[in-house]
C-alpha cells in the first residue's frame, strides 16, 4: 500500500516536462554601463541626493573592474540652516560635491526566480572601490565597500541596486574619519 501511495505522489513529478532556463545574464568580456539615482547619508547636516554613472568591464564571468562617478546636489538641512540664519555659525562638516572611485566587483552567485510568466535572472555581488570624495573645501580620500544585486530586465538591459558603505578622511578643525551609507539604484545596458 505504501508503495502505491509513494508512486502516486512521485509519478506526476517524474513524468512532468522539466525545462531549465539557460544563463541569460552573461557578463564574461562585456561592458556594463549604467546611470541612476543615489542619496549620501552621513549625518553631517546636509541632504545629499545625487546622480550616478558607472561602467564595469567583466574580465571573466565573476570578476569586473569598475569606475563610478557621482554628482551630488547637496544643501543644508532645515535645522542646520536655521542655526546659520540665526547665529551665523556654519557647520564644520564639508558639503559633498562628487565622488569618483575605481575598484573591483565580484559575483557571489547567479540565480533565477520565476515571476508570473517570466524568469528573472540575477546576480548577487560584492566589491570595493577607492577614490576621492570631492567636497566644497577639498578632495578627500575615500574607501567604499558594497553588496548589491544585478537583474536582467531584457535583452542587453539590466537594473542594479548597490548598498555602499563609504569612509573618508576630512580636514575640519581637526582631521576626522567620516562614514556614510550610499544606496545606488541604476539602470543600464551591456555591450
Amino acid at each position: 500500500m505504501r508503495a502505491i501511495l509513494l508512486a502516486a505522489f512521485v509519478a506526476p513529478a517524474a513524468f512532468a516536462q522539466v525545462r531549465v532556463e539557460p544563463r541569460l545574464l552573461v557578463k564574461d568580456r562585456h561592458w556594463f554601463l549604467s546611470g541612476g539615482l543615489t542619496w549620501l547619508e552621513r549625518g553631517d547636516y546636509y541632504n545629499s541626493p545625487g546622480i550616478a554613472f558607472s561602467g564595469s568591464y567583466y574580465l571573466r564571468e565573476s570578476d569586473a573592474v569598475e569606475v563610478r562617478a557621482i554628482l551630488f546636489a547637496s544643501w543644508l538641512r532645515a535645522s542646520a540652516d536655521e542655526v546659520v540664519q540665526g547665529t551665523g555659525l556654519v557647520p564644520d562638516s564639508q558639503k559633498p560635491v562628487s565622488l569618483v572611485t575605481a575598484g573591483w566587483r565580484h559575483s557571489l552567485t547567479y540565480g533565477k526566480m520565476a515571476l508570473a510568466n517570466s524568469v528573472l535572472h540575477f546576480d548577487v555581488q560584492t566589491g570595493g572601490d577607492v577614490g576621492t570624495l570631492i567636497t566644497d573645501r577639498a578632495w578627500t580620500p575615500a574607501l567604499c565597500g558594497f553588496v548589491g544585486v544585478v537583474g536582467r530586465l531584457g535583452d542587453h538591459f539590466f537594473g542594479q541596486l548597490d548598498l555602499v558603505l563609504i569612509g573618508s578622511i576630512e580636514h575640519r578643525s581637526a582631521t576626522v574619519a567620516t562614514f556614510g551609507f550610499l544606496p545606488l539604484l541604476t539602470l543600464g545596458g551591456w555591450l
